[in-house]
């Protein structure tokens, strides 16, 4: 006797095989929609971080402008390029005859900060001594701009810097406390005197620049020292991509200088405060919401007023 076998029939198997193919495409849709939102969140952050990036690494030096002072070389509405002061010290020593300086020791007991910087000069850096003349008034007092040629650690000794200058005490004298030598070029005038302030700096230069390796738009950086071979380094991106140069209100950097009657300006030394717009676009499209996607865009602005500004 024949038993009936149970089965599924043919149309059975139809319906299954449908039901299956449309829950499988709408969670393959659902992975294929989390995946492009995650994307899309990603390219989002990038561009925001790209642009904050780049309005964060210029207000640090550009406040230490002194417009007044000649330290903007030069400037656009996508450059500018100024003298970046990265320490400051104090003569301890000078000798005209041989063009060095020794200035007071890093550290000092009483915990004044007569010498320091965020980095150590080097050969080629550039200071600025400030010369007191050779009379009491202020009309003869100048700021001497001096190449550095050679930085020379010496030890913590009343040698290298007398406490009969009252710039340092016996104790901060110790040959661990390192006391650094300049030799300067062209040499120092004899109106500098022991207690003149220093100001150590380098020559940079940022810009919008379009990068030939991908077509795309950067913040640049270049910096140039005194007597290096080549004088400027090939500039480089730090920051982007970001919209492409245009003279008017889509540049991806834009830079308004204001005089201190807060009117534009293009002399340079009346710039009293600096209007910096960064704006990045994404390289990929952005899709948030499950629609069609495309491209996003971010902007910042930062005003940086000036120091010594008139």
């Amino acid at each position: 006797m024949l038993t009936r076998r149970h089965g599924f029939t043919l149309v059975e198997l139809l319906v299954a095989m449908v039901l299956l193919a449309l829950v499988g495409g709408a969670i393959v849709t659902v992975l294929l929609r989390q995946q492009q939102f995650y994307n899309s969140t990603h390219t989002v952050l990038e561009t925001r971080q790209q642009v904050r990036q780049a309005a964060a690494m210029l207000p640090s030096d550009l406040r230490g402008i002194s417009s007044v002072g000649g330290d903007i070389y030069a400037m656009t509405d996508s450059s500018i390029e100024f003298r970046s002061a990265f320490g400051t010290g104090i003569v301890c020593i000078t000798t005209p005859a041989t063009g060095r300086v020794n200035l007071v020791p890093l550290n000092l007991l009483r915990g004044s900060a007569f010498t320091t910087w965020f980095t150590a000069p080097v050969a080629n850096d550039s200071v600025a001594i400030y010369d007191d003349g050779a009379t009491f008034s202020g009309n003869d007092d100048v700021w001497r701009m001096h190449g550095i040629t050679t930085v020379t650690a010496l030890a913590g000794s009343a040698v290298n810097c007398p406490n009969t200058t009252g710039l340092a005490q016996p104790a901060d004298l110790f040959a661990s406390n390192t006391i650094y030598q300049l030799t300067l070029s062209p040499v120092q005038t004899a109106t500098i005197r022991v207690g003149a302030a220093v100001r150590f700096f380098r020559k940079v230069h940022y810009s919008l620049y379009r990068n030939a390796a991908d077509g795309l738009w950067y913040l640049g950086f270049y910096d140039c020292k005194f007597g290096r071979t080549p004088n400027c380094n090939a500039i480089q991106p730090i920051a982007g991509p970001l919209n492409a140069y245009a003279a008017g209100s889509t540049s991806g950097l834009q830079f308004t200088y204001y005089d201190s009657l807060n009117t534009v300006t293009a002399v340079r030394n009346q710039v009293a405060r600096i209007s910096l717009v960064a704006r990045g676009q994404s390289s990929d499209l952005v899709n948030l919401t499950g629609g069609r996607g495309k491209l996003f865009g971010d902007s910042i602005r930062i005003e940086v007023g000036l120091r010594n500004r008139k």
